[in-house]
């Protein structure tokens, strides 16, 4: 997938971190899809590839969007607003998780 160089360092930074001083401890399932929009992968904030059990937030978007999102080429809002991805749960702890998480992909 496009977005597995952002999915790696989102993993890097969760590994880097204090569990304790975490400020997002929420659970979230994203769910990747192509652009036709048949899933091609799912996972949890975690990191880890599969389905949460009891996720706070689901968020099902593109590869491409997902990038485009994760490398600051457009932001969370813009790609809602497109209805190019779709929330179920709480989206105000979707929204602070990707302001912490949203990586520039040259560095």
């Amino acid at each position: 997938m496009k977005s597995d160089e952002i999915i790696e360092k989102i993993r890097s930074k969760l590994k880097e971190s204090d569990p304790a001083r975490r400020t997002v401890v929420n659970t979230f399932q994203f769910n990747f899809t192509d652009a036709d929009g048949i899933l091609i992968k799912s996972m949890a904030l975690d990191i880890y590839e599969g389905s949460a059990a009891s996720a706070d937030a689901q968020v099902t978007i593109s590869d491409e969007d997902f990038y485009l999102v994760g490398t600051k080429q457009k932001s969370f809002q813009e790609i809602l607003q497109q209805e190019k991805a779709k929330i179920d749960g709480d989206e105000e702890a979707i929204n602070k998780m990707l302001e912490k998480f949203r990586i520039n992909s040259k560095n």
